[in-house]
């Protein structure tokens, strides 16, 4: 019976290294394309999700039994910054002048980081379609507007001023404007926080960001930061999600190490309030940073969405972003697959178009004008 078994089981494998050579040689194009996909798996997101299960992912993520009630507004908050504006690069052009250098994080003046590519015009665009339960739209900015802005409805443009204390101002330091959002004249207490290179690519419900039991969303990634800072990496950012980490333990025993999502923050302003409760004194050593420093603090990319989980006020959630650096020549393969996803009606939940390192090798020489190109016709 053992001889038979051997037998057989020598038959099956023969049999399917012939539907191979077949496959092989009927459709090489296949064979070599299921290959590759499944020894060298696509990624398309911070989640370290196969390429072939993220519209399960996606599936999954939109079961919702319990509808959040109608009374429950939630409003949504971007920080953008021109940076072709002569006023705002002549301030630029000052304070990085007289600015202590030892104090600058990394890539923190790297021009990539204010560049203006319209995003904004596109982002909000989607937040208007595929976000249409969202009460109010709030853009941040220094003393800046939109040149679009009498086209779009529901939106309103807060100044610096009107929520950062004085003594910080000018700033150009992102995670020092951050630090302030919940300051915004008559913002609800259930937000989502935008940079203005994330964008909605389709449909969702209020559930995807808050439950209806008052819980928000944690959109959590499968990178480490620990084992980051082990490879060397030295970003503000990263120093910020450690020192982070550190505050929170204070109070918390939850053993934190992955970075969030590069999307969208469901944000509460009752989470930041308790965050300055805590964490005062550490959030105001940092806020005189013009730039982003060595001991900033990311309040709302990083410390108060992980201290809402800690306070049991959020939950880990699936969000499929694709991330994608756009002077890479990388960017032009997330296009064609974001366009294509669309057309079959299966697209990610949201993706980041980020530009960073202006000096980047094999970058791809008209990034802005392929980034543009792909926004018309994908919120066309």
């Amino acid at each position: 019976m053992s001889i038979l078994k051997e037998v057989l089981k020598d038959v099956v494998t023969m049999n399917k290294y012939v539907r191979k050579l077949k496959k092989l040689k009927n459709n090489p194009g296949v064979f070599f394309r299921d290959y590759f996909n499944k020894h060298y798996p696509v990624i398309n997101t911070e989640l370290g999700v196969d390429e072939a299960i993220e519209s399960a992912f996606v599936e999954y993520s939109n079961i919702n039994t319990v509808d959040i009630p109608e009374d429950m507004v939630i409003d949504v908050v971007f920080t953008w910054v021109d940076s072709t504006d002569k006023t705002w690069q002549e301030k630029y052009e000052y304070y990085e002048a007289n600015s202590k250098r030892a104090n600058i994080g990394q890539y923190a003046t790297d021009s990539a980081r204010f560049d203006n590519h319209n995003e904004l015009f596109y982002s909000v665009k989607a937040v208007k379609r595929y976000l249409p339960w969202v009460r109010n739209i709030y853009i941040i900015t220094d003393n800046q507007v939109p040149i679009w802005l009498n086209k779009v409805k529901g939106v309103t443009v807060v100044d610096h001023t009107e929520i950062i204390d004085s003594q910080y101002l000018p700033t150009f330091n992102s995670h020092v404007i951050e630090a302030f959002l919940y300051r915004i004249p008559n913002l609800a207490e259930y937000f989502i926080y935008f940079n203005d290179d994330v964008f909605v690519a389709k449909d969702l419900p209020k559930e995807h960001f808050f439950s209806a039991n008052n819980i928000s969303s944690l959109f959590v990634s499968t990178k480490n930061l620990y084992d980051m800072q082990f490879k060397g990496v030295e970003t503000p950012t990263l120093k910020a999600s450690l020192r982070s980490i550190e505050l929170l333990k204070r109070y918390y025993p939850y053993n934190i190490k992955n970075s969030l999502v590069h999307t969208y923050f469901p944000l509460k302003k009752s989470g930041y309030e308790k965050a300055w409760q805590l964490f005062g004194k550490e959030i105001t050593a940092f806020l005189p940073n013009r730039f982003r420093g060595n001991n900033d603090l990311n309040m709302a990319s990083f410390l108060v969405p992980w201290l809402l989980y800690c306070e049991g006020k959020a939950i880990e959630k699936v969000d499929i972003c694709y991330y994608f650096n756009i002077r890479s020549r990388h960017a032009l393969t997330r296009y064609e697959k974001l366009l294509k996803l669309k057309k079959l009606n299966a697209s990610p939940h949201s993706f980041c178009a980020n530009d960073f390192k202006s000096d980047s090798e094999n970058k791809l020489p008209d990034y802005h004008e392929r980034l543009m190109g792909m926004l018309k016709r994908y919120y066309k």
